[in-house]
């Protein structure tokens, strides 16, 4: 496993669940040899590319900004920020609960 040198100014300590530990875990079809530096964190990573994004959520930094006209809400990584501008585009094609009638831009959130 390799280990990067310790963060000494985090924002967050915990920034993923245990749960989303665990389904991550289930998913990996390689070994986990990124580990995040953060003490009490305890996340891996099969990829140094990730592991630089989480390190992003426990700074608070969000370099990628949505570019939608009036929202310039951020994010850490870029594949989230572009998740999210896509909602900007396919508002009008929500996904409707048929239980309470709201209204979701994404089928994963709808369900």
């Amino acid at each position: 496993i390799t280990h990067l040198p310790p963060i000494l100014q985090v924002e967050k300590k915990q920034v993923t669940t245990s749960a989303t530990q665990v389904a991550s875990a289930s998913r990996r079809r390689n070994e986990a040899r990124f580990t995040c530096p953060v003490l009490g964190c305890g996340s891996t990573f099969t990829r140094r590319f990730n592991l630089r994004g989480h390190l992003r959520s426990h700074t608070e930094q969000r370099p990628y900004v949505c570019e939608y006209p009036y929202c310039q809400k951020g994010f850490a990584r870029q594949y989230d920020c572009k998740r999210h501008q896509a909602l900007h585009v396919t508002r009008s094609q929500s996904n409707i609960c048929q239980g309470c009638k709201k209204a979701f831009s994404r089928l994963d959130t709808l369900n």
